[in-house]
């Protein structure tokens, strides 16, 4: 008998231990295509509808998008308008370049944030912007950014509980995993929140 009593306060101990200290379990939050669109408008393009490249009297930005999600990978049809050439005093002394172009890059889980990473060229219409946008690149690196951030922490508002004064706000988020499907973005997230 007492072993039988042993043997069920263990197994309480290990079901209360199990059931209170687990860590918590990750939620998951699905962005369907147009809401990425939204969220790529709001935090990339902020800048009048434009995201810039190169801000100043030479410049380039993307206008115009129009988002998609493909292998992996979203997918920026937009309107490329840029002045390149050099500063000299207050004027950009150079040429003008404008083209449709395709852009992509890989959204990646980096704290509060899904990084937009890997972000490449992937096609020019304008075969002259094409080529300046490749000389671009070969003499100064880059032409475009390696990674834009996009803090989901940021977005995430204070609300008040429907019915009740009780503010509810998250304190910490952690984002653990990004997978871009066709159709759909889906982060897997740890979050505290905190209700007063």
């Amino acid at each position: 008998m007492q072993s039988l009593r042993r043997v069920l306060l263990i197994s309480a101990c290990y079901f209360a231990a199990c059931t209170f200290c687990a860590p918590a379990a990750a939620s998951e939050l699905v962005i369907t295509r147009d809401a990425v669109q939204a969220l790529v408008l709001e935090t990339v393009f902020s800048d009048q509808g434009k995201w810039y490249f190169a801000k100043g009297t030479c410049y380039a930005y993307l206008e115009r998008p129009r988002i998609g999600l493909a292998a992996g990978r979203l997918v920026i049809d937009g309107h490329l308008s840029s002045r390149v050439g050099l500063d000299v005093g207050s004027s950009c002394v150079g040429t003008d370049f404008a083209s449709d172009v395709k852009l992509s890059g890989r959204f990646v889980a980096a704290g509060s944030q899904i990084t937009l990473n890997d972000i490449r060229i992937d096609s020019v219409k304008d075969d002259s912007t094409r080529q300046a946008l490749e000389l671009l690149q070969s003499a100064a690196g880059s032409s475009l950014p390696r990674a834009v951030d996009i803090n989901l922490l940021q977005l995430l508002k204070p609300t008040i509980v429907p019915g009740t004064a009780i503010r509810v706000a998250v304190t910490d988020l952690n984002i653990t995993a990004v997978t871009t499907q066709p159709d759909r973005v889906t982060v897997d997230f740890e979050m505290k929140l905190n209700a007063r």
